[in-house]
């Protein structure tokens, strides 16, 4: 099963946090409705003076700000996050969210296990002590360009560049940074960079931030450019590559977490491997 769609053509939903929050909406890439059962990854926006009272999550939550200034008060400090900027949240970690500048913020969130399960998995609080056990109850950093790697085959353990190519990525939330349900990292491709049809035991979300990419989707070709959006669930195939002539980059979500080995299996070496006597 797999998915595609462009934000603006998506619609809003303000009710998320009726009652406790003000000027706030988010629109559903994907999630429960689009047939992911991990994970739920939305564009939310916070007008100019807009907030959402301290809550906490039975799940994992990570963010990247799109464009905008958003404030995050979590864990005793007060994080001001601008365009770029990233943070995950850890399950039971109280926090609040407000925007304090004169333009709209958007960033894009996912959370994982999925919210909207039958126990109430969002709860509104005044104050609340932080879980025990917890070593890092949130994180935050910012992500430039520069750190990315050179592009090339070695995205992933055991890659080559018969099945991948002209890639580079880094790793925003991950295990290092406390997540045990997502990972969440930014991918870039220039020009001709490509990966083969493969599939995975995990679900892929992808979010396009710049560039223009063509996709196949269970066989079906589609052009994703920055505003759209695709989802690939267990053992969906998929291929991806570059046909222009600029960068294209984007923010990809893995839920489950990878094993660490097996990570992808591709269509072709498979086929291969079915032909020997």
């Amino acid at each position: 099963m797999n998915l595609h769609g462009r934000l603006s053509e998506t619609a809003g939903d303000a009710s998320t946090y009726a009652g406790h929050s003000s000027g706030y909406a988010r629109r559903v890439l994907f999630g429960r409705a689009g047939g992911s059962v991990h994970q739920e990854a939305v564009i939310a926006e916070l007008e100019s003076g807009g907030s959402v009272d301290r809550h906490l999550h039975a799940f994992e939550e990570a963010f990247y700000v799109v464009d905008g200034s958003l404030v995050l008060e979590v864990a005793g400090a007060v994080e001001r996050l601008g365009a770029d900027d990233y943070a995950f949240v850890d399950r039971g970690v109280a926090h609040a969210l407000r925007n304090d500048s004169d333009a709209a913020v958007r960033w894009f969130e996912v959370a994982a296990p999925q919210p909207g399960a039958t126990l109430e998995d969002t709860v509104f609080v005044t104050d609340h002590a932080l879980p025990e056990g917890l070593e890092r109850p949130y994180w935050r950093d910012h992500f430039d360009p520069a750190e990315l790697p050179a592009p090339s085959n070695a995205i992933l353990a055991g890659f080559d560049a018969a099945n991948v190519d002209g890639a580079a990525l880094k790793i925003l939330v991950g295990p290092a940074t406390g997540a045990s349900q997502l990972i969440l990292m930014l991918v870039q491709y220039v020009p001709g960079g490509f990966i083969t049809t493969h599939d995975h035991a995990f679900e892929e979300g992808f979010y396009f931030l710049e560039g223009e990419l063509e996709a196949e989707l269970a066989g079906e070709t589609h052009t994703l450019r920055a505003g759209d959006y695709c989802w690939s669930g267990v053992g969906d195939s998929h291929a991806l590559i570059n046909r222009s002539d600029r960068i294209v980059r984007w923010l990809e979500t893995q839920v489950p977490q990878p094993p660490p080995r097996y990570q992808a299996r591709f269509t072709a070496e498979w086929e291969r491997f079915l032909a020997k006597p």
